[in-house]
């Protein structure tokens, strides 16, 4: 085999490796979950009055909002005792609240989200402000 004969080999493996990495990345983006819808103010707020957030991390609890502006947050279970309370505001498309200690340690004891809907009645509460946008918990809302 020739030099010319070797580099078309070398060629068309090259090709068709490209070609089936081609063939993945669009067979997983075909099955990817339809792009997150961000909700507006009324709606944030309407899906907040709604029912108790529950988040999917431990730790994140359940998160219940009240029409006086005032939240409760349980930790373990969602029929537990408030482990803390605080208050919340909306502005614009973003909701914000203030606990009493939670979320200290980590600076979120003060913090602001918007939020999208991811499908599956699942959705997303992202920080907002700062220099980049980041997922602070996703969780669904229960009855």
């Amino acid at each position: 085999m020739n030099y010319v004969q070797k580099l078309m080999q070398k060629y068309y493996q090259i090709l068709r490796l490209a070609s089936i990495g081609l063939m993945l990345t669009l067979g997983l983006l075909a099955n990817s979950p339809a792009e997150a819808q961000a909700l507006d103010g009324p709606a944030i707020q309407k899906l907040a009055l709604q029912g108790t957030w529950a988040a999917e991390k431990k730790g994140i609890g359940y998160w219940s909002w009240k029409e006086d502006n005032s939240v409760c947050l349980r930790l373990l279970e969602n029929d537990a005792d408030c482990a803390d309370t605080g208050t919340w505001t909306r502005n614009d498309d973003v909701i914000c609240y203030e606990f009493k200690w939670w979320g200290k340690a980590y600076d979120v004891r003060t913090n602001c989200i918007t939020v999208n809907a991811l499908g599956d009645d699942r959705y997303d509460a992202l920080h907002h402000g700062g220099a980049m946008v980041s997922t602070f918990f996703h969780f669904k809302v229960l009855d």
